[in-house]
Order: C-alpha cells, then sequence, then structure tokens
C-alpha cells in the first residue's frame, strides 16, 4: 500500500494553516488528508474519514456517480474539466443536510505520490446574503412602483381641484413634503415598522409643544407598517393643512388635540379642534375629504368619521395595525 501523502511534513504544514477547509484524495478516489477546518465545516472528524471513499463522505448520493465517473475518465485520460477552476456545488454534511461551497481541485505530486487537493469553503453566509440582497431589490422595485403610482395619483387629482398653477403647485408640494418625511423615517428604520409618534411629532414640528402650544399629543409608543405608516402620514398632512387654513390652527384661541390608543388590537385615534366659533360642516367634499376617504378604506382597511360641533370637529380613525401588508 502506497504511503500517505500525510506522512510528508510540508503536506501536514499546508493542512495546519490553510485557512479553508483541505481534502486530500488519492487517484482512487480515497481520502488521505483532512484537515481541521473541515472537520469543523463538514462534522467528520479525520478518523472518521481517512481511508473512506470521497464519493460517500461529502457528496450528495444524487451527484457520486458523476464523480465517480468522473474520476475514472480523468484517470483514463488525463483530462479533468474541474480541476485548477472554482466552481460552486453542494456538499453534504455530517448531519444530512446540504450546504453550499465554492470548490478548487488540484492535482500535486510534490508531496510524494500524486493526489488531489481539494480547498472548500461554505458560502451558505454568501449565498443568504445574495438571496436577502434579491429581496431587498424586489421590494425596493415594488415600493418604488407604489410610490410612483401614489405621486401619479396625488399629481392627477390635485390638479383636477386646482385652480391656477399656483395652487396646484403649494398643494401638491405640501402633499410630497408629507411623503418624503415619512419615507425619511421609513429609512431609518430600514423600512420595517417605524414609531407613529415621529411622524406625528414630524409633522406636527411647526407647533412645538409647551403650555402655549395650540397643538397637544397623547398617545403609546407605537410601531406601525410601512404602508400604514405612509397613510396616517398622508391622512396627518391633509389634516394639518386644513386645521391651518380654516380650523383649529387658522386663529388665535384654536387648538388641536391628536390622541391615539391600542385597544383590543385595533389603533384608535382622534384628531379634536377646538376653541372655534361658527363651525358648520361643509356641503361639499373637497379633494382632502376625498383623498383620506379612500386612503382609509384602500390603504388602512380602516373606518373614520367626522363629527362637526360649532367649536371644532372630531376626526375619528380606527383600523388594525397588524393586518399584513398587501
Amino acid at each position: 500500500m502506497m504511503a500517505s501523502p500525510l506522512d510528508d511534513a510540508s503536506l501536514g504544514a499546508v493542512l495546519k494553516t490553510a485557512l479553508d477547509a483541505v481534502i486530500v484524495m488519492r487517484m482512487d478516489g480515497v481520502i488521505a488528508g483532512w484537515n481541521a477546518v473541515a472537520e469543523r465545516t463538514f462534522g467528520w472528524t479525520f478518523v472518521e474519514s481517512n481511508g473512506r471513499r470521497m464519493s460517500e463522505m461529502i457528496i450528495p448520493v444524487r451527484n457520486r456517480a458523476a464523480h465517480e465517473d468522473g474520476l475514472s475518465h480523468y484517470l483514463a485520460t488525463g483530462e479533468g474539466p474541474v480541476l485548477d477552476r472554482h466552481i460552486e456545488i453542494e456538499a453534504l454534511h455530517k448531519d444530512g443536510r446540504e450546504m453550499p461551497i465554492e470548490l478548487s481541485i488540484t492535482r500535486t505530486a510534490q508531496f510524494g505520490e500524486p493526489v488531489f487537493l481539494g480547498f472548500l469553503r461554505d458560502i451558505s453566509e454568501r449565498r443568504d446574503a445574495v438571496r436577502r440582497q434579491d429581496l431587498l431589490i424586489g421590494e425596493l422595485n415594488h415600493r418604488v412602483k407604489n410610490l410612483l403610482g401614489v405621486v401619479a395619483g396625488i399629481a392627477h387629482m390635485t390638479a383636477r381641484n386646482s385652480a391656477t398653477l399656483e395652487s396646484f403647485s403649494a398643494a401638491f408640494a405640501g402633499r410630497l413634503s408629507s411623503l418624503g418625511r415619512a419615507h425619511e423615517i421609513l429609512t431609518a428604520a430600514t423600512w420595517e415598522r417605524a414609531p407613529l409618534r415621529a411622524i406625528v411629532e414630524e409633522l406636527l414640528g411647526p407647533y412645538p409643544g409647551g403650555p402655549d402650544s395650540p397643538v397637544t399629543l397623547d398617545g403609546p409608543d407605537l410601531l406601525l407598517a410601512p404602508r400604514h405608516l405612509l397613510a396616517v402620514s398622508m391622512i396627518l398632512h391633509e389634516m394639518i393643512s386644513n386645521a391651518v387654513k380654516y380650523g383649529g390652527l387658522s386663529a388665535a384661541g384654536g387648538k388641536v388635540a391628536l390622541r391615539w390608543s391600542l385597544t383590543n388590537g385595533e389603533l384608535n385615534m382622534a384628531w379634536i379642534e377646538s376653541g372655534l366659533s361658527g363651525v358648520v360642516a361643509p356641503t361639499r367634499k373637497g379633494f382632502g375629504s376625498r383623498m383620506i376617504a379612500m386612503t382609509v378604506t384602500h390603504d388602512l382597511r380602516g373606518r373614520a368619521d367626522t363629527e362637526w360641533r360649532e367649536d371644532g370637529l372630531t376626526f375619528h380613525l380606527s383600523f388594525d395595525p397588524g393586518a399584513k401588508e398587501a
């Protein structure tokens, strides 16, 4: 029986110092070397693998015949299409699971008898990273398309309800600004669930808190899914714009209170304007009111109603914040 290449001190040094898993295979397909990285990667110790056929150890069953045929072809012709190049294949762990590896094989005789040296690297994390990136790119494309659709819809309906270019520009810019602020908050949260209070405080920023502030906020810290946060931001923008023009933020003494709570899995929000006089319900719905109704129905799948009082109004909104995004 031929002496194992592992008897050579220089080969032993290669096996000990290599950063990748290294497997030494004799020309007959039997394992003759197996370093510590290979033990950690595949679960087999050198004692368990030494002297066994490579095809029985880390090659999935479906590929074993092709491995043996390739070895026979090389011994007969000297041709090996997988030699001296990097390939990505599946390998078998001791526990039976398959794992993706990067493999390079070279033939050498410098350690004594001719052997194949296989350098193997577990690329599971790389594959997972690629899959995550593909998912993120797909999600980004989806969100960009949705955003463009929202912007196009806002532009179209704002134009239909604007008497002049100047009024269109002001209204459209305000709505885009609200959308942009919500996107900034979602980006900071890596497009996961983001804090409701953050968008509330961002949109109501011109009205700081304090005893003299016309705005009061009251509600727990809650996280909303991206679709819900965007929808709430658009609704709040319309409520704020209307309050600045005609309501609780348009006159001295006017006040706005925004309250929210979570009850039995449902988020309840109340926008309360007070301190006014002679308030009457409008006889027709403007674009803002129609957009709020559409957003509540389609984006939040919730319910909303407005109660008009002589001194102001109360807008109620309820929806399920745990509902999955479309």
